[in-house]
This record gives structure tokens, C-alpha cells and sequence, in this order.
């Protein structure tokens, strides 16, 4: 069984545009405590598998939000651009994934005011993805 999340980090972690800003930083579904910035959040927010009359197809469509978090606007658009750049239109290869398109439907710039006694905000371009990619079909 694949996991496009963890398929598609693997994918961006090859990536030297995105590595050369986030290093490794790149988590499931949260910032852990801590944790330096630039970094990307991913978050699968849900998938749908295609079928065919005969029925599974092995194709699923997901929906994948990706976080780009910096501690300036400019940075997190940097990051968001790069991510862009090796993501928007591909088709291949993503760790144990074959990905059939990568498709960015939605951009937003936000802002995330402090969650703790400091007064460093951070600022985060969600973009939301998506992504056709295999799935083993099931034998009975």
C-alpha cells in the first residue's frame, strides 16, 4: 500500500530547490514544538479511488494540502514558488507512488499570529494539490 503523503515528501526531498530552504523540515500534518522555520506541513485531506465498470481502476485522486511556513512573507512565497516549480504538472516517480498529474488548484497567503509569549509571527502559503496516483487494485 502507498501513502502520497509520505510518497510525496520523498519526491520533494529530492528536490534541491526545496531542500536547499527546508533541510529536512518537512512534517505530516503539524509544526512540531520547536521547530525551525522554513518548513512544509503536508496533509492528505482526502482521496477518492477511481473505478471502472469491471471495477478498481488502481488510480486515486487526492487531495493534498501543503503548508509552506518561513518567518517572512518573502521567504514562505520563496518556498511556495519552489514547491510550485517541481510539483505543478508533474508525472512519475514519488517514492513507492507513480503520480499520474500533480495539479495546484488553490493558493492563499496567511499569516499566523504567535501561539506562544514571543512576538515572532510566521507566515504560510497553503496550497492545496492534486494528485492522481496508483494504488494496488484488490484480487479476490
Amino acid at each position: 500500500m502507498s501513502d502520497i503523503g509520505k510518497d510525496l515528501r520523498t519526491y520533494l526531498q529530492t528536490k534541491s530547490t526545496v531542500t536547499d530552504l527546508i533541510g529536512t523540515r518537512m512534517f505530516p500534518r503539524m509544526l512540531p514544538q520547536g521547530e525551525s522555520l522554513p518548513a512544509i506541513i503536508f496533509s492528505v485531506i482526502g482521496s477518492t479511488s477511481e473505478h471502472k465498470i469491471t471495477g478498481a481502476s488502481g488510480a486515486v485522486r487526492a487531495v493534498i494540502q501543503l503548508d509552506c511556513y518561513a518567518e517572512t512573507h518573502i521567504q514562505a512565497n520563496d518556498l511556495a514558488e519552489q514547491v510550485r516549480l517541481v510539483l505543478h504538472g508533474y508525472t512519475g516517480a514519488a517514492g513507492d507512488s507513480t503520480i499520474g498529474h500533480a495539479l495546484l488548484d488553490n493558493k492563499r497567503e496567511m499569516f499566523d499570529a504567535p501561539t506562544d509569549a514571543s512576538d515572532v509571527p510566521s507566515y504560510r502559503v497553503m496550497m492545496e494539490w492534486e494528485i492522481l496516483h496508483n494504488e494496488t487494485i484488490p484480487s479476490f
